[in-house]
C-alpha cells in the first residue's frame, strides 16, 4: 500500500499588516520529500503519527511537501502557487498511489482564495482522481467548509487545545485511511455549524463547556458504526463568512446516524453559548496580583499578543506595567524584534553589560508603542533548542538570534523569529529555570498551558490590546456573516439560528 502525504499549515489573521510570502515559508518550514521523514521521525506530531503508523501497518508513505507559514497575514499569490505546484507536480509523478493522507491546518487564506484549503483539495483531486481515498488531519482552529466535504472522505481534527493530541490524531487518520483502502469501512459524513464565533480563551478545551462537549463526543465515538467525530472551534480572524464552530460526524455506511449525532452536538454548542464568554483581568491589577501573591510561578497570559493567532508578538503594554511596578524575579517572552535592531545592539554591547534598547511596537500601532528599556545583557543565544514538552516533543526549534535582558528583575526574552513559549525547554535553553520564577509572562492565548499548567500556582489571562484580543466587537469585520453571537445578541435568537441552518 502506497499513501501520498503533503502538508500545508497556515492560520491567517487578515488584520495583521504583513503577508506570508515565500521567504516567510522558507524561514518557518519548507521541506521536501525524504527530508520530511527524516525531520519528523520520532516527533510527537501529526506527521510523526503518520510515520509511526506506516511502520506499524507496513504501508509506504510517499512524502512530497511540508509547508508551514504558521500564523501570519494573508499568503501571497506567488507563495501559494509555488507550494501548490510543488505538491501537485510530485503527486502527478507518483505511481500506483492507493490513498492520500494529509495534514492541513484549516485556517488558510491567500490573496486569491479565502478558502485556501477548499481550492487545494479540489486541485489535488484533479490529479489523483475522485476514487482514491483522501483523509486529512486538522488543527482544532480549522474553518471547515462545504467545499472540503466534497473532496475529503474523512476529516480528523484535534480534540485538545493546547494541541497535545496531534500525534494520536495522526495515528488515527492513518489507521482510517488504511481501513478505507482495504475496503473495511465505507465513510458517510454529516457536517453542521453553530453560528457563533469563539475567542481563543473560549476554545480552551480544558475548561467548561468544552470539557463536557468532548466527554459527549468521546462517548458517542464508542457507538457502533461511528468511525470518528471531528469538532473544530474555528478561527474568526480569517474574517471569512462562517468561521464558526463545526461538527463533522463520520460513520460506517450510516448517513442518518451521522446526521442525528452531528445535530445533537451542534445543539449542545448553541445551548451553552453564554458559557463561552470570557473576562480577562485588567493589566494593572493582573501585574499587582502576580507580583504580590505569596508564592509563584504566577503566569500572566498576554492573550492579545499571541503569535499563534497571527499577532505580532511585540506588544509592550504588559512589559511597561511590569517595569512600572518594579516586578522582580520575573520573565516576559518571547518578544519579536522584527528589525533585529535591539538584538544587534545587545549583542554589540555584550553579555554582562548595560544597554538601552527600543523594543516592541515595530509591526503596527495595535499592541502598544515602542518602549525604551535599560537593562543588563544577561545572555546571548543562537536560539536553537529541542522540544521535550507535551506539545511536539522531539521537534527541533530555531528562534534565531535571541537575547535576554535583565530590566531590574524582569527578564525580557527578545527573539529574531516570532515564537510562542509552549515548552519549558525554551526557558531552560536560555539558562532560566521557570519553576523558580515568581512571574512568567507569555505572549500566548492557550498553548502555553500545556507546559505551564503543571508548574503554575495561578494563571491570569490579561486584558491587553492586540490582534488576538477576545474583545471581538472591536475588529473591522468585512466578510463575517451577521447576525452572529456574541456580536449581535439583541437580534439573535433560536428561531433565527434554526432558519439559518435548516436546508
Amino acid at each position: 500500500m502506497r499513501l501520498l502525504t503533503a502538508t500545508i499549515v497556515h492560520e491567517c489573521n487578515v488584520f495583521l499588516p504583513l503577508k506570508a510570502d515565500l521567504e516567510h515559508f522558507r524561514n518557518d518550514q519548507l521541506i521536501f520529500d525524504q527530508d520530511i521523514i527524516d525531520f519528523y521521525t520520532g516527533a510527537k506530531t501529526f506527521v510523526g503519527g503518520f510515520i509511526d503508523k506506516s511502520k506499524e501497518l507496513g504501508f509506504d508513505l510517499i512524502p512530497t511537501v511540508y509547508a508551514n507559514a504558521s500564523a501570519f497575514g494573508v499568503i501571497t499569490k506567488e507563495a501559494y502557487d509555488y507550494v501548490l505546484n510543488e505538491i501537485l507536480t510530485r503527486a502527478e509523478k507518483a505511481k500506483d498511489i492507493d490513498g492520500v493522507l494529509l495534514f492541513t491546518h484549516g485556517a488558510g487564506y491567500t490573496e486569491e482564495y479565502p478558502d485556501m484549503e477548499g481550492h487545494y483539495f479540489r486541485e489535488l483531486r484533479k490529479v489523483v482522481g475522485s476514487e482514491i481515498p483522501m483523509v486529512s488531519t486538522f488543527d482544532w482552529h480549522a474553518n471547515h467548509t462545504e467545499e472540503w466535504q466534497k473532496h475529503l472522505d474523512i476529516p480528523v481534527g484535534n480534540d485538545t487545545y493546547p494541541h497535545i493530541d496531534s500525534y494520536e490524531r495522526g495515528l488515527e487518520g492513518a489507521d482510517l485511511i488504511v481501513k478505507m483502502v482495504n475496503d473495511e469501512v465505507k465513510p458517510t459524513k454529516a457536517y453542521v455549524k453553530a453560528p457563533l464565533i469563539l475567542s481563543a480563551q473560549a476554545q480552551y478545551t480544558g475548561r467548561y463547556p468544552l470539557t463536557e462537549l468532548f466527554n459527549l463526543i468521546h462517548k458517542l465515538e464508542e457507538r457502533e458504526k461511528v468511525l470518528t467525530i471531528t469538532a473544530a472551534g474555528g478561527f474568526p480572524w480569517c474574517d471569512v463568512p462562517e468561521p464558526w464552530p463545526t461538527i463533522t460526524v463520520t460513520t460506517d455506511d450510516d448517513p442518518k446516524l451521522a446526521e442525528n449525532l452531528a445535530n445533537q452536538l451542534k445543539d449542545f454548542i448553541w445551548d451553552h453559548r453564554m458559557d463561552f464568554l470570557v473576562k480577562p483581568m485588567p493589566i494593572t491589577r493582573a501585574v499587582e496580583t502576580a507580583r504580590t501573591t505569596e508564592k509563584g510561578p504566577i503566569v500572566l497570559a498576554d492573550i492579545a499578543n499571541n503569535p499563534g493567532w497571527g499577532s505580532a508578538a511585540d506588544g509592550t503594554a504588559l512589559l511597561a506595567e511590569m517595569v512600572k511596578q518594579k516586578t522582580k524575579n520575573a520573565v516576559l517572552g518571547a518578544m519579536w524584534d522584527r528589525d533585529r535592531k535591539a538584538i544587534d545592539k545587545a549583542i554589540e554591547a555584550g553579555a554582562g553589560n548595560q544597554v538601552t534598547l527600543t523594543v516592541g511596537g515595530k509591526v503596527d500601532n495595535l499592541h502598544g508603542p515602542p518602549l525604551e528599556i535599560t537593562g543588563k545583557v544577561k545572555l546571548i543565544s543562537d536560539g536553537k533548542w529541542l522540544g521535550k514538552g507535551p506539545m511536539g516533543a522531539g521537534v527541533s526549534h530555531e528562534n534565531g538570534y535571541t537575547v535576554v535582558i535583565d530590566i531590574e528583575g524582569t527578564l525580557l526574552i527578545l527573539t529574531e523569529n516570532r515564537v510562542q513559549i509552549t515548552d519549558l525547554q525554551l526557558y531552560r535553553s536560555l539558562g532560566i529555570e521557570p519553576k523558580d520564577k515568581q512571574v512568567l509572562a507569555v505572549f500566548s492565548s492557550v498553548h502555553y498551558r500545556a507546559a505551564h499548567d503543571p508548574i503554575a500556582k495561578r494563571i491570569i489571562e490579561v486584558d491587553t490590546p492586540g490582534l488576538s484580543s477576545p474583545r471581538l466587537a472591536g475588529y473591522p469585520w468585512r466578510n463575517l456573516k451577521r447576525p452572529i453571537f456574541p456580536l449581535d445578541p439583541e437580534t439573535f435568537d433560536m428561531v433565527e439560528w434554526k432558519s439559518m441552518n435548516d436546508p
